[in-house]
């Protein structure tokens, strides 16, 4: 979905410039289902959480693809040639956006 947006920028003469805005509908990993494949578009955790992530190879903008949901149990997705298991807690914090 495209909108469009009124930028005011106080240090340059040019007023109300139009600009395209792509809204992109984001959702925790938690609430992606199984075989489903989504981006990674933002990380709510602490430090530690983008630590871990970055340790196992996830970053924005990573596709990944949901294998099966937990309830009970881990997560577990698919990054490139690998197989990983996430929290339910982290998968909360994890914020995707459908391919």
């Amino acid at each position: 979905m495209k909108q469009s947006v009124a930028v005011y920028d106080l240090f340059d003469d040019k007023k109300d410039q139009e600009v395209d805005a792509v809204m992109t509908p984001a959702m925790p990993l938690a609430m992606a289902s199984a075989g489903e494949r989504v981006r990674i578009i933002s990380l709510a955790g602490g430090r530690g959480m983008h630590q871990r992530l970055a340790s196992m190879g996830l970053n924005v903008s990573s596709e990944i693809e949901v294998i099966k949901k937990g309830f009970p149990g881990p997560f577990l997705i698919a990054f490139h040639d690998t197989r990983l298991a996430i929290g339910a807690g982290m998968a909360h914090k994890i914020m995707v956006s459908p391919v």
